[in-house]
């Protein structure tokens, strides 16, 4: 009797030990909605930095918007920081000083051919996509004011934004057709919010903002003061920019955008995101991927993003990372 116990104890051994030691090990599931090229197959990093501008315009709440989504969907830690702008940002991803930022199509072409203001290519900046919102040129002064015209602010102390946005290489390029410079002004580089400050406390004549619309800075103007007006490009001038330099636009700003007297006519580009080439393949699709499945809350996230589409975020000045290409190539929108 003992010995027919020994055998059943051992034969219950060895069926313990088959059962356990030939299962196939399970994964954790992935819950994303990802692909057979996600981040199962990589090393993610711990971090991820988006680089935006002020707080006064549209990058910033874009960049949290991103942030949000990057962190939810593929669990990296992933913070939008404030910057000094477009023009800035592509200098900061070149250097890996960001993985990650929002500027507009000229800069992050100058960028990359090392055109000015750039003194060398920023060779190491990759574009993740494009469309993603308009920036439009507004240059907003005193309504009782003697300044009628972008050649009236001769002289003028005059509020450019953060030094390294992109206000700056659009003010030089709208005043070549003045016959004017940036040495013709006073500027005064702080941020878009308080430019307005300064300009409602009569420090400044005239704040320009380069930013999506509308700018949360200029709806803070409007909320405190009926005194001011956004001056307008005049139509011959309109068409000699955009014949000189076709990646602007025209565009209007309806008159209850701002409470103005009248319908204001500018120039708008487009914003676009950049990465640093040296992030992963994996990586950059992942990126892309869960931007795109969540692209409703990027729209969301300022009005100036509502027009965003798959179908127009390839039309990029810059060569795309290898990772948002895949992407879109698999999406269908990019041959």
């Amino acid at each position: 009797m003992k010995k027919l116990k020994s055998i059943l104890l051992i034969i219950l051994v060895l069926s313990l030990l088959v059962t356990f030691g030939c299962s196939p090990k399970v994964e954790p599931t992935q819950s994303n909605g990802s692909s057979s090229n996600d981040s199962a197959n990589y090393e993610k990093p711990k971090f991820l930095t988006i680089g935006t501008a002020g707080v006064g315009g549209a990058y910033y709440p874009i960049g949290i918007a991103m942030a949000e989504i990057i962190q939810n969907s593929l669990g990296i830690s992933t913070t939008a920081q404030v910057t000094g702008g477009a023009v800035e940002n592509n200098i900061e991803v070149n250097s890996q000083a960001l993985d990650i930022a929002i500027t507009q199509g000229p800069p992050a072409f100058a960028a990359y051919n090392g055109n000015p203001p750039y003194k060398e290519k920023q060779e190491n900046i990759m574009a993740l996509f494009s469309g993603l919102s308009k920036g439009v040129f507004q240059v907003v002064v005193k309504d009782d004011a003697s300044i009628n015209s972008i050649a009236d602010l001769k002289g003028k102390k005059v509020v450019m934004g953060p030094a390294g946005g992109g206000a700056i290489t659009v003010t030089e390029e709208v005043f070549s057709f003045y016959d004017m410079t940036l040495d013709d002004i006073t500027p005064n580089y702080i941020s878009y919010t308080e430019g307005i400050e300064a300009f409602t406390d009569n420090n400044v004549d005239a704040v320009i903002v380069q930013s999506a619309v509308p700018s949360s800075a200029i709806e803070q103007l409007a909320a405190i003061s009926k005194d001011y007006k956004l001056l307008s490009i005049e139509d011959d001038i309109l068409d000699q920019i955009i014949e000189k330099y076709p990646y602007y636009g025209e565009i209007a700003l309806p008159k209850d955008m701002y409470n103005t007297q009248e319908d204001v006519k500018t120039i708008y580009l487009s914003n676009m995101v950049v990465v640093n080439k040296n992030l992963s393949e994996d990586l950059v699709y992942d990126i892309a991927r869960v931007i795109f499945d969540n692209i409703d809350k990027i729209r969301e996230s300022h009005p100036s993003a509502s027009g965003l589409t798959l179908e127009g975020a390839v039309d990029s000045p810059i060569p795309l990372h290898p990772g948002a290409e895949r992407y879109f190539k698999e999406e269908g929108v990019l041959k």
